[in-house]
């Protein structure tokens, strides 16, 4: 047996009705609503690209205010709920979890463009504060028969003790630390 220390980063999608209990607002029509109004702002401007939701945060004249506001609680509510079932779903199999970053999507910059075919509904699924960007530290003790494809084995185990509780799980990265 031995003591592994392994990074992993997830992208976690919370599922809709997860949010929309512990909320007032619906995760969905905000970034409906958002993505319109950014949308407006760039074709009124012409940037050719849409603005990160940092820019109007900081504006808080071309985008309603009660909107952001419920795009950042949404964000708050969808990271904790992700922190909190991360915790206790991943605990019984690793020896120690540390979460390093977390971050709502939401607060990137998004992927879509302006005039590409698509872009309406990518920019909705950017502005649907309804994913998290997981990076976290777990010590896991292994076998010896696990050592040689400890990464794949534990991207694995992640996925299968989370997947049935969120809509979705990507795990990007996963490497042994030294």
């Amino acid at each position: 047996m031995k003591v592994t220390n392994v990074a992993i980063s997830l992208i976690i999608t919370v599922k809709p009705e997860d949010l929309d209990s512990h909320s007032s607002a619906a995760a969905e029509v905000v970034g409906k609503e958002l993505a319109r109004q950014i949308a407006n702002y760039e074709k009124d401007k012409k940037l050719g690209y849409f603005p990160a939701m940092e820019f109007f945060q900081e504006t808080r004249t071309t985008v309603d205010a009660d909107l952001l506001d419920a795009a950042d609680s949404l964000a708050w509510l969808a990271t904790r709920l992700v922190r909190e079932e991360v915790r206790k779903r991943l605990r019984p199999i690793f020896s120690s979890l540390r979460f390093d970053t977390m971050q709502n999507l939401m607060y990137t910059m998004p992927k879509a463009r302006p005039g590409k075919p698509g872009s309406t509904e990518k920019l909705i699924q950017h502005l649907t504060p309804n994913k998290v960007r997981l990076e976290l530290t777990a010590r896991i003790v292994n076998r010896d028969e696990v050592e040689k494809d400890l990464k794949r084995y534990t991207s694995h185990l992640v996925f299968r003790w989370l997947n049935e509780h969120f809509e979705s799980i990507e795990v990007t990265n996963c490497r042994q630390l030294p």
